[in-house]
């Protein structure tokens, strides 16, 4: 029989000096969708609440950020990257990875004073993509017809699903996301302070290959961001803090699909996840869910829906 383990016998309890941790966990959005609950993934507005008060307190002397996502809106991303530099302008910040911190979750980590990152984590990531459904057959097929008025040159952009982009349209959508993706590379560059295209244009890497080459700063857990986060509180290595859990973790997609099981309710969960993913996304992503599919998809005892989204995903 195993018990907790008490967080007084690691010495993360019990002290007089706090560290804050901040968790981000799951894919990044703007703001909570009308389908969200409570611990479905990163909310960028929450999170930079949660960030702002950490650092309006003058209770912790230092920040942990622990992030396991696979990115989301870019915008959002490049919110929270700024929250957190705001944050760290006040008091050290360290970003721990978990399994994956890539795309808008490296956006994050990207703010912080230092980076940590686990051996095997997937990071990196650093591009976006974009794009819209052409439902045209679709609606063919179900006998649907919509009928768009509009003024201006782009104003169907991005409301006339019934059809491919013009031109015109294709041409403005690139630009628009090579712009984010040079906003995203030099922001990237300026954090780290190194030439960032040969590590950008989208390449993954682990948390070794990424330490090797300056994308992270040390390579280990938990415990490790807290070293290094006393280090550069001042505080003795020796002397216990308090960490204080600002945000409870909330569970990615991958761990939500990962734990259905074949039954109709199961089913019923993971579209409406899936509904919600889909529909609430909007403009630029810099995200990376295909390699987490991939991973899942890989597994044992992978569920039969993982593939049946895998193979939905790979065909748009």
């Amino acid at each position: 029989r195993y018990s907790g383990v008490k967080k007084w016998t690691l010495e993360l309890s019990g002290g007089k000096e706090r560290i804050a941790v901040i968790r981000a966990s799951g894919s990044i959005s703007r703001v909570r969708g009308p389908l969200s609950s409570s611990t479905s993934g990163i909310v960028a507005e929450q999170l930079i609440e949660k960030i702002r008060s950490v650092r309006e307190s003058k209770r912790y002397k230092a920040a942990i950020i622990r992030i396991d996502s696979p990115g989301g809106d870019a915008l959002a991303s490049d919110l929270m990257w700024r929250e957190i530099r705001l944050l760290a302008a006040e008091k050290p910040v360290i970003a721990s990875m978990g399994d994956v911190a890539a795309s808008g979750g490296y956006y994050m980590a990207m703010g912080a004073v230092t980076i940590v990152a686990e051996n095997l984590t997937l990071t990196g990531s650093i591009g976006v993509v974009t794009g819209k459904f052409n439902l045209g057959k679709l609606y063919e097929k179900i006998g649907f017809n919509k009928e768009i008025i509009s003024r201006g040159k782009f104003a169907e952009l991005t409301a006339a699903e019934q059809r491919s982009f013009r031109p015109e349209e294709a041409e403005l959508f690139a630009k628009s996301a090579q712009h984010a993706y040079t906003q995203f590379r030099d922001k990237a560059a300026y954090s780290r302070s190194m030439p960032m295209e040969e590590n950008a244009q989208g390449r993954v890497w682990t948390g070794s290959d990424a330490a090797s080459r300056g994308l992270v700063d040390a390579l280990g857990g938990m415990g490790r961001a807290v070293a290094i986060a006393k280090q550069k509180a001042n505080i003795p290595q020796e002397q216990p803090v308090t960490l204080v859990e600002v945000s409870r973790p909330s569970p990615s997609l991958p761990e939500i699909l990962s734990g259905i099981g074949g039954t109709i309710v199961g089913v019923d969960r993971t579209l409406k996840i899936l509904l919600e993913e889909l529909t609430s996304m909007e403009g630029i992503q810099a995200r990376m869910d295909g390699i987490i599919f991939e991973k899942l998809g890989e597994a044992s005892n992978a569920n039969p829906i993982i593939n049946i989204l895998k193979d939905y995903l790979g065909s748009l």
